[in-house]
């Protein structure tokens, strides 16, 4: 008889995937970019303003710090992707050692 191990691993990896990817994809303009900073797809230089269709305008400096964190939520989503992958792996394991 096979037992199901623990489900409550099984979700929270599958959980983890998910959101990992979802914060991945999001910020994946922000990864590809580089150091480039840029407003609406064009590239900005230190100086400039990025005025945007709400009335919201930023300046250099600001969207840079904007795509730094854009960056670094990139990296930790991949992080948590990997995580699930290892949670989801390490449990089918135990599942398998724990039925012999």
């Amino acid at each position: 008889m096979r037992s199901s191990g623990r489900p409550w691993l099984r979700v929270l990896g599958w959980v983890l995937i998910i959101v990992g990817m979802t914060a991945f994809f999001i910020n994946a303009e922000a990864l590809m970019n580089g150091d480039a900073v840029e407003c609406d797809g064009s590239p900005m230089s230190p100086g400039q303003w990025c005025v945007r269709v709400g009335g919201e305008s930023l300046s250099y400096d600001e969207e840079k710090k904007n795509e730094a964190r854009g960056e670094l939520v990139g990296y930790a989503g991949a992080g948590l992707g990997v995580l699930g992958i290892v949670v989801l792996i390490s449990n089918g394991i135990t599942t398998r050692r724990g039925n012999r």
